[in-house]
């Protein structure tokens, strides 16, 4: 290879103890790229020290935006197309950089190097620690890192060939105890943050704990290195706990403001209805906003006078009336909101009692919510419309429509849909937005509902597809979370088949964002 059209890229945090022996190594290279993550000691002194001699460093910064977006920001600098990735705490082997010269590669060539790991000095060959071959060289046009927080990875198109080479790294690993500890620390709590789509719980993380120990020190012969393979193996055990543990308590909070929006157009006494059931709430929501898409003044009107008397701060966005827009509305109200968890429904739904607090005990990041709706008859909302009384729609008979606790979290607990195990080829039955929750994070981190949807039809399914290509987890709430929809006529579908191709290039192209 020609170590001219090679960028050298690495990020680096608080490595002033190998960063000068790791830059040395590298010498030979004519580009490096030192992206610093608010480093505190002195590693950025000894990069500028260094830089006065070897000019082809070029050190930028940056916060933390998680392992993954670093090295691709630090891709993105790079001038030549090949790429050597090396962390701070590596050396490059001079067999390795002989072995690279000799080396004709394609694009589709990416190069595992062999690493030596050490803990305070001593190449440990035990506790999973070797063999270990890592993805260090590729073409940038061929493939990047993934978003991962922690963990990142090269995403590995299906015509990569890997080529193992037989020399490659030195890495120091671990100094003593404490820098184990550090990092155990750090890696559990971001890989806790990035796998909050999955289920954990005191049992799980004992038993991985466990296991991480018996296959390091017993299986992968850890307890050939005294004391060292000991501690190692402890520490592994320590992380694997930790970081279900983690996530476990991280499942079990809960947000403290919640918003709840409620979406209407041009139909006042049926928004009166709802608004006269939120008032009855066992628990209020922190805000209500009225995701208004283009009603007239009445609806103005009956906004205004709730407002002089409401429990809650009551808010009216309003749109121009340019066709069923939905979409943007929802977006509108929920991009006024102050709260970091969102509760839709439509402007015909009424609420139980305990609505929000159902919502709120099932609340979790990563997971869309969608409650439960029992669909009164039109003789029924007639009732109701005329006498202007919500609670009639609790009369409705029928086991479907009363409360249940044990049965809604028994449902729960074995109702998911995910990423694995969504089918592409199908829509996501069961989505629908009139009774919906999630955090608001998690609608930002997926750019919200998708506004290129104009009328009625499958903007719910293609917000829940967006949700689960991001990781994310879909439930629903059976016998809880209960709203009773007043009837209407169906929705005129003459936007249905558009609305549908919307819908299947984003399956087909696996968008997160539709922007």
């Amino acid at each position: 290879m020609d170590f001219s059209k090679i960028s050298v890229i690495m990020i680096v945090k608080n490595a002033e103890s190998t960063l000068k022996e790791c830059l040395n190594s590298l010498l030979c290279f004519d580009e490096i790229i030192l992206v610093d993550n608010q480093s505190s000691d002195n590693t950025l002194k000894i990069a500028y020290e260094f830089k006065e001699k070897f000019p082809a460093l070029h050190i930028k910064q940056s916060e933390f935006i998680g392992f993954g977006p670093l090295k691709n920001l630090a891709l993105s600098y790079a001038t030549n197309d090949w790429i050597l990735s090396i962390d701070a705490d590596e050396v490059l082997e001079k067999e390795c950089i002989e072995e690279l010269r000799k080396l004709e590669l394609k694009e589709q060539n990416i190069l595992a190097l062999p690493r030596k790991n050490l803990y305070k000095g001593e190449w440990i060959k035990a506790c999973g620690w070797w063999p270990d071959y890592v993805l260090r060289v590729f073409n940038k046009n061929f493939t990047k890192f993934n978003d991962n927080l922690v963990h990142e990875s090269l995403i590995l198109p299906p015509k990569a060939l890997k080529i193992y080479l037989k020399n490659g790294l030195k890495h120091y690993a671990f100094n003593n105890i404490s820098h184990l500890l550090d990092k155990m620390q750090r890696y559990s709590s971001l890989w806790a943050e990035q796998n909050m789509h999955k289920q954990s719980g005191i049992f799980l993380a004992s038993l991985k704990g466990i296991w991480t120990f018996c296959r390091n020190y017993f299986l992968k012969k850890g307890f050939l290195y005294g004391y060292k393979g000991f501690i190692i193996s402890v520490c592994n055990a320590l992380g694997a706990f930790f970081k279900y543990m983690k996530l476990y308590e991280f499942s079990k909070e809960k947000p403290k403001t919640c918003a709840l929006i409620i979406t209407t157009y041009n139909e006042p006494k049926r928004l009166a209805l709802v608004l006269d059931s939120v008032k009855n709430l066992s628990l209020m929501p922190d805000e209500v906003i009225i995701a208004d898409d283009g009603s007239k003044e009445d609806t103005k009107n009956l906004i205004k006078e709730y407002q002089k008397k409401f429990p809650c701060p009551l808010k009216h966005s309003w749109q121009e009336d340019k066709g069923f827009r939905a979409a943007k509305s929802r977006n509108e109200a929920i991009g006024l909101s102050n709260s970091e968890y969102i509760i839709l429904i439509d402007g015909d739904m009424i609420l139980e009692k305990d609505f929000i607090k159902d919502h709120l005990k099932f609340a979790q990041k990563g997971l869309l919510l969608q409650g439960s709706r029992t669909i009164l008859n039109e003789n029924e909302s007639k009732k109701i419309l005329e006498k202007k009384d919500f609670s009639l729609a609790f009369d409705k008979k029928g086991f479907k429509n009363k409360k249940n606790n044990p049965l809604a979290h028994f449902i729960y607990k074995f109702s998911k849909i995910d990423k694995k195990f969504f089918k592409k080829h199908i829509l996501i039955k069961g989505s629908k937005t009139c009774n919906m929750s999630f955090y608001k994070s998690d609608w930002q981190a997926i750019g919200g509902f998708n506004e290129n949807f104009v009328g009625w039809g499958r903007e719910d399914s293609e917000f829940v597809a967006r949700f689960l290509f991001n990781n994310g987890k879909f439930k629903r709430v059976k016998f809880s979370a209960l709203a009773y929809h007043i009837y209407h006529k169906e929705n005129t579908k003459n936007m249905l088949e558009i609305n549908h191709q919307i819908y299947l290039d984003t399956i087909k192209n696996k968008k997160i964002d539709w922007r």
